[in-house]
């Protein structure tokens, strides 16, 4: 699970921003929060802003680090790294970014994080909570100088050839086997995703085809139905091509490895109907399917897998195409420990204004993306931040700039 995400110098967050998923104080809704140790953590945050604030910004942010981490250890000598940073003023552009994760993997804790531009990787650490005291891996500083406690040092020593500048050491060291960083690498790759509605669809095709004995398709029905789009059913087909479904000019051919490669689905969604002859059941293409249906169904898979593992996800604009009352359907999942009994967390921005209620969400679930226009820097903040009474009509407040991160509507003269 996510704890805490910090980010500095990247994108229009200039200066750090932090999304802390450890709950306050606050007593609401206590049934809520997933349990670690003595630590309570949020299942879910909601992040509002105007448009252009910087809320994408966020995911845009924490996604490229993660992929970072991911990939580090495939990238070839010179390569650039993914990392954009703040371009508005020349002292941030010159400047290196940092990321910084607290997580929870296995149930051991962990603090990461590196500074980075685009060229190299100039800081690095691993921490790791065996008991209540931080326990160094490793250290990384001046790009290529390392420093590890005395019983760790023989075992990771090895790796530091095998690092090259422009590479996560976390990545390098675990893709050559390295005990001592595995767990806290795998965090990164099987723990945490981003979407937004381009990579959902495509991870609901891969997650289908992966679906050989339909355990995914029984739960993702179900959450189907209790969304009321009477879907009884669907058929995913996947299509091998042949060499004869290609037109190629004379002389040139496909490769038969490549062949194997190119495939194309067929989804079909099953719609039981009423007639005057009885209950029919009706088969559509998906593509027939209202945008809002299409997108609840690419949710299924990412959410049935999340749940299933305690998987923390991040969705960029979760209320679009969605109807609020789905949206809060969604997140009243997360919220549920009958539902989420394995601490899974959902982070998502959004515009949607029915969310804004602390009947539903607690002071420290719901974040705020402003930017300042002046100087283009955005700012994370908490609602929890402003200490609203618990009877405070949050909507409200929100909607009459009480909190900030809404648009200034001025009028125009035509």
């Amino acid at each position: 699970m996510l704890l805490q995400f910090n980010v500095t110098n990247a994108l229009s967050f200039k200066n750090e921003a932090i999304l802390d998923l450890v709950a306050n104080n606050d007593s609401e809704h206590k049934n809520n929060l997933i349990k670690y140790r003595k630590t309570e953590v949020l299942p879910t945050v909601a992040i509002y802003g105007a448009n252009a604030a910087g809320k994408s910004n966020l995911f845009k942010a924490l996604t490229s680090a993660i992929l970072f981490v991911r990939n580090s250890s495939l990238m070839q000598v010179g390569s650039k790294i993914a990392i954009t940073p703040f371009l508005m003023d020349e002292e941030s552009k010159r400047s290196k970014t940092r990321f910084d994760f607290v997580y929870v993997y296995d149930e051991v804790k962990y603090e990461y994080g590196f500074v980075a531009d685009v060229d190299r990787v100039y800081e690095e650490y691993l921490y790791a909570y065996k008991s209540s005291r931080p326990s160094l891996i490793f250290e990384r500083t001046n790009v290529n100088k390392y420093r590890y406690t005395s019983v760790l040092r023989n075992s990771l020593r090895q790796y530091e050839s095998k690092n090259t500048d422009n590479k996560l050491f976390l990545a390098t060291a675990t893709a050559w086997n390295c005990k001592e960083t595995e767990s806290a690498f795998r965090w990164f790759a099987e723990m945490i995703d981003t979407y937004n509605a381009e990579s959902l669809r495509n991870a609901m095709t891969d997650a289908l085809e992966s679906d050989k004995k339909g355990e995914l398709k029984g739960t993702a029905l179900k959450l189907l139905q209790a969304a009321d789009f009477n879907i009884s059913d669907y058929k995913f087909t996947v299509k091998h091509e042949e060499i004869s479904d290609f037109q190629l000019p004379p002389g040139l051919s496909i490769d038969q490895e490549v062949l194997e490669k190119i495939r194309s689905f067929e989804l079909k969604v099953c719609h039981d109907i009423e007639t005057k002859d009885g209950v029919t059941r009706v088969e559509l293409p998906f593509q027939m399917e209202s945008n809002g249906t299409q997108l609840y169904f690419a949710y299924c898979p990412a959410i049935i897998m999340a749940l299933k593992t305690g998987k923390t996800i991040v969705v960029d604009e979760i209320d679009n195409g969605l109807h609020p009352m789905l949206v809060k359907h969604l997140v009243g999942i997360f919220n549920s420990r009958e539902s989420n009994p394995n601490g899974a967390q959902l982070i998502f921005n959004t515009h949607d204004i029915d969310l804004l209620d602390l009947d539903f969400l607690r002071r420290d679930q719901i974040y705020f993306v402003e930017k300042d226009n002046r100087t283009g820097i955005s700012d994370l903040y908490a609602l929890s931040d402003f200490s609203p009474r618990k009877s405070e009509k949050v909507q409200k407040g929100y909607m009459v700039g009480r909190y900030g991160a809404i648009p200034n509507i001025g009028g125009v003269e035509w």
